[in-house]
């Protein structure tokens, strides 16, 4: 399954159009995302979506869902249908980009991330991100029965994509950095 999800961004970063419609299918996703995020406050007592409160303490996740209305959860259960998918796609744009950044910036280091198959490493934070998912699902639809240990892991799993997910925009950053100095390189010396 690597293997195959590693040539799916390999051949995303070498198909000018089917990197094409990778972003424009992450772009949607999250557009789709912010869209549902604006509407969420006035029917959940002023909060926005667990899913896009980076502070969020698992002391503030239950008094939250209390001010719930019924139309926050229909919201909550739109995003959360969405947020499976954006996940996916964030880590399949993150793994062809860096793919296309390492091949044209540092094609020794590109060979070794894919011999390795080290390319599908992003997609942990797409992980941390469904199982923030779960959490908040549980949490959401079984209450007003709570369980203690729901918020805990909501706010793990949340700390776990966002420092993945930084890191892994780190590296695509560099990879693109790396391409651009070894195409500047190359105008340089004509």
């Amino acid at each position: 399954m690597l293997a195959a999800l590693q040539e799916l961004a390999i051949r995303a970063s070498r198909t000018w159009w089917l990197y094409l419609l990778l972003v424009l299918l992450f772009a949607g996703s999250l557009q789709a995302l912010m869209q549902i995020g604006a509407a969420f406050p006035p029917h959940a007592g002023g909060a926005a979506p667990f899913d896009l409160q980076n502070t969020l303490t698992p002391g503030e996740v239950y008094p939250q869902v209390a001010g719930y209305s019924p139309r926050a959860r229909e919201l909550y259960l739109a995003f959360t249908l969405i947020d499976y998918a954006f996940p996916f796609l964030a880590g399949l744009f993150i793994m062809a980009t860096v793919a296309f950044g390492l091949r044209h910036g540092l094609p020794g280091v590109y060979a070794t991330v894919v011999d390795r198959r080290l390319l599908p490493l992003p997609m942990i934070a797409a992980l941390f991100d469904w199982v923030e998912n779960v959490a908040a699902a549980a949490v959401i639809y079984l209450f007003p029965t709570e369980f203690a240990w729901l918020p805990p892991l909501l706010v793990l799993a949340k700390q776990c994509k966002l420092a993945l997910a930084g890191l892994g925009n780190g590296i695509m950053g560099l990879a693109l950095l790396a391409a651009l100095a070894r195409w500047l390189a190359t105008l340089v010396r004509r």
